[in-house]
């Protein structure tokens, strides 16, 4: 019986691992120049200088930026508990536009604890954020935006990204907005007048070594 008890808590743990990303990367962030640490700082000192930001963080499947990325972001709800709101969406869900922005305008309302309406449009909901970017700045609380498949939200007329970042614009809003993609050349597939807002901030990503895991 005891012998059973061992190889299940060893088989326990071994799952935990191999379906945990971040077991992987959680030792690398001591390092000031891994990409925990770059990140980190980015959207720390936009928390704490209240300014905007925008960041790329590219690389293939499996090298490691969602889960670096929720690492840090786990460590700075811990650190700023009252000072962040996240917004999460994916490209592979909202990539249109209207759906998009109603999204942002639903997780505000729920992070807020306001009436949504599903029947509003994508000019009221444009107005809303921007009223929200607002509220929170002069609440000195930064609203991180996290786009994952940025590349999808870069198709079509990229009304969401042009709304979203020239709303940023203004001297109350504080917001950092990170896109994670597959393609390294993302940035490239923004019109002119979304990339003239973007802050060309860009972390790419490789998959971990050997020596790396073995750490």
């Amino acid at each position: 019986m005891g012998l059973e008890n061992h190889q299940i808590r060893a088989l326990c743990l071994l799952r935990s691992r191999l379906f945990d990303p971040k077991f992987i990367f959680k030792p690398l962030h001591e390092s000031p120049d891994s990409n925990y640490s770059k990140l980190k700082f980015m959207i720390s000192s936009s928390i704490t200088e209240a300014c905007n930001n925008s960041i790329l963080l590219l690389g293939p499947r499996g090298s490691g930026k969602s889960a670096v990325l929720e690492l840090v972001i786990g460590d700075l709800l811990a650190d700023y508990p009252d000072m962040i709101s996240v917004i999460r969406l994916n490209g592979l869900l909202h990539s249109e536009d209207n759906c998009a922005l109603k999204e942002i305008s639903r997780q505000l309302c729920m992070e807020h604890q306001l009436l949504f309406s599903k029947a509003a449009s994508f000019d009221d909901n444009s107005q809303f954020m921007v009223a929200m970017l607002k509220e929170c700045g002069l609440a000195h609380k930064t609203v991180i935006f996290i786009l994952d498949e940025f590349d999808l939200f870069a198709q079509g007329k990229q009304r969401l990204l042009y709304s979203l970042l020239d709303a940023m614009q203004t001297v109350t809003s504080q917001a950092v907005v990170i896109g994670i993609s597959c393609r390294l050349d993302a940035d490239q597939l923004l019109e002119k007048r979304v990339r003239s807002r973007f802050s060309h901030r860009k972390l790419l990503f490789l998959p971990p070594s050997v020596e790396d895991s073995k750490r």
